[in-house]
């Protein structure tokens, strides 16, 4: 493995080293896209830097690079901004209505977003340009740009994930002109050192753990049913959360799981733990409290038996637990630096301007609307885990007060897909959601925030399966 990286390194070194000789490097990089090097040499004076009236009066056009790839130059006009594309070829099932009815075909397509696409910004006013853009990662909303400086010998670099930057403004000692022509591993080799790459580069075949577990857990959501209050003890017997007491199942429900929020994500850990203990998790640990909560407030207003930090407290003892069993000792919460906390994002992109990233808050967790693109980042730094989430919402108390609680937990199965396409998969209530759906159904709450602990993912998964009628009578 270190030789590897090494001579990928002096590749890289030594590509940046030829910026100008694009040809000989265009067509190999680690995130094996077409690349335009070659394409954008040719094009450069006609496309790039003529006024917008000349580069109106050029027609689009396709080129090739050295090995047959081909691309389309075009131009597209924005308000304010006018853009040439250099796209290349990719192919696109589209349905053809016919007298006869519907047919499937197959369609060439250049869109300015598919990996190995470039996009130079210009400004309508004078012509200047503003950013080039590379596009590299099978989510159209993963890229990095490159921006003049204000006194124009030199660069700016962002790398954007999703609306979100994980790098802006980072000063390069580059002519901006230089991104005309250069090629994704040149960029990738001049950058190496600034921007975080680490963030964006999905990490192939680390993820079959994961896709195990999502796999394993699908055909048996049939076989739960939610009921509030509800798990499955250490010897897999049903017992109530609140107090550890046997619970009683009705006859109807006796040939399914009957499973709360919070008794769901401990019936996946259980799936885990057993195989290596032999038996389930105990459900007395996973009850203690892991952070302080302010007397007078929270618990002032929704009583004094009431946990505002439950699900919080059952995850994180969750993900301890699992933790110890793997290790064959105890690790208590506190020890087990399972939290997700990384602010790996500096501002957001929103349509009222920038914005500075909703990160971590302590005890609390992240935005909804911060989850994508969060996600992605932990896929690719930490591709062999899973996350329970511990959800909060804004609850009403008995004197009418507002406060945050954790009531209800999921867990979320991010991966890259064998085309290299970013997913994730969300357990909650016993019902599979994509990030998407789980993230519009909280999403106009002010209040809700998801607070997430890592599990490291098995391909050892074995979830219990429904009880027999005989051990609920």
């Amino acid at each position: 493995m270190e030789r590897k990286v090494f001579v990928k390194n002096v590749f890289l070194f030594f590509a940046a080293l030829l910026l100008p000789a694009a040809g000989a490097f265009a067509e190999w990089n680690s995130f094996s896209i077409p690349d335009s090097a070659e394409v954008r040499s040719q094009a450069s004076r006609d496309w790039f830097e003529s006024p917008l009236d000349v580069v109106r009066g050029l027609n689009s056009e396709i080129r090739s690079n050295q090995i047959g790839t081909q691309f389309q130059i075009r131009l597209e006009e924005q308000q304010d901004v006018f853009l040439v594309i250099v796209a290349p070829k990719s192919q696109m099932k589209v349905d053809v209505y016919e007298s006869k009815g519907v047919r499937s075909a197959v369609e060439d397509s250049y869109n300015l977003d598919s990996p190995g696409s470039w996009l130079l910004v210009r400004s309508k006013k004078d012509g200047a340009p503003v950013s080039v853009r590379y596009y590299f990662a099978k989510d159209a909303g993963v890229y990095v740009q490159f921006r003049p400086n204000q006194e124009g010998r030199s660069s700016l670099a962002d790398m954007v994930i999703f609306d979100n930057y994980a790098a802006r403004g980072v000063p390069l000692g580059t002519p901006f002109s230089t991104f005309y022509t250069a090629s994704f591993v040149q960029i990738q080799a001049l950058t190496k050192n600034n921007l975080p790459w680490a963030s964006v580069e999905p990490k192939t075949g680390l993820y079959d753990d994961t896709l195990v577990m999502v796999q394993t857990i699908r055909p048996l959501l049939d076989k739960i049913s939610y009921e509030d209050d509800a798990a499955y003890n250490e010897e897999g017997k049903p017992v109530s959360i609140r107090n550890g007491q046997a619970r009683y199942v009705p006859e109807g429900l006796r040939k399914k799981l009957t499973l709360s929020s919070p008794g769901f994500v401990k019936w996946i850990c259980d799936g885990i733990v057993e195989p290596l203990a032999g038996s389930y998790l105990k459900m007395k640990p996973l009850v203690q409290p892991t952070f302080e909560v302010n007397p007078t407030g929270a618990k002032g207003v929704l009583g004094a038996n009431y946990s505002s930090g439950f699900s919080l407290d059952w995850t994180r003892n969750l993900a301890a637990a699992v933790l110890s069993v793997r290790n064959n000792k105890t690790i208590l919460y506190k020890d087990s630096g399972v939290d997700i906390s990384i602010e790996p994002f500096a501002v957001r992109w929103t349509d009222k301007g920038f914005q500075n990233a909703a990160g971590y808050i302590a005890n609390t967790g992240y935005r909804v609307q911060y989850l994508k693109p969060l996600l992605y980042v932990l896929a690719t730094r930490y591709p062999q885990y899973f996350y329970l989430a511990a959800i909060r919402q804004t609850a009403k108390g008995k004197t009418g007060s507002e406060c945050g609680v954790f009531n209800d937990a999921a867990a979320i199965f991010p991966y890259f897909d064998s085309d290299g396409k970013f997913k994730a998969v969300v357990f909650y209530d016993g019902i599979e959601y994509s990030l998407q759906q789980f993230c519009a159904s909280f999403e106009k709450s002010q209040g809700a925030f998801v607070h997430l602990v890592r599990v490291k993912a098995s391909s050892k998964f074995y979830p219990q399966e429904p009880v027999k009628e005989k051990e609920n009578d």
